[in-house]
């Protein structure tokens, strides 16, 4: 699983979750899993089923939004693609290694080009809203812990990903 986290400014949350929602149904994305309280939102959606596990083409992707006023952390997490890369080359690779190895590279790439294609397609969007947002970094290595529910949250955070609480 991938995650990068930026942040957000001058933003009204709600369009933006809304547009989100089109852009997964757009996407045949199903939502799995939407959670809102004070702050802070956080959606999950799924493609895939038993065919898309053996040809490698299931996708995850969660967004979590967090924040209060003008200032909004996002964090997307795109993923599982080790478990969905291994099948397909597991069956292929047990006619032929090399046929094997080419199916998970075709995988990884198709991988990459979709998160790298979410991300061009936020850029936009956040854009299309006249607001602001910093090049995705990789989520911290190093996290710290939530004041309120122990969670591990990114050192730069400025609030907890999980329950929302404003970190000190």
């Amino acid at each position: 699983m991938k995650e990068e986290m930026v942040r957000l400014n001058n933003i009204e949350v709600d369009q933006l979750i809304s547009k989100i929602k089109e852009h997964f149904a757009e996407l045949d994305l199903q939502i799995i899993h939407e959670d809102k309280h004070e702050n802070y939102w956080s959606i999950k959606a799924h493609k895939g089923g038993t065919l898309s596990a053996i040809t490698g083409s299931i996708r995850d992707v969660e967004i979590m939004i967090a924040g209060s006023g003008d200032c909004y952390d996002l964090t997307l997490r795109t993923g599982a693609w080790g478990r969905d890369i291994a099948i397909p080359a597991l069956l292929v690779g047990s006619i032929s290694f090399g046929a094997g190895a080419i199916v998970a590279g075709a995988e990884a790439y198709r991988a990459h080009k979709f998160e790298k294609n979410f991300w061009e397609w936020l850029n936009q969007c956040i854009k299309s809203f006249n607001a602001t947002m910093t090049q995705p970094l990789p989520a911290s290595t190093n996290p710290r812990v939530c004041n309120k529910c122990n969670s591990h949250i990114p050192t730069d955070a400025k609030f907890c990903m999980h329950c929302g609480m404003q970190q000190s």
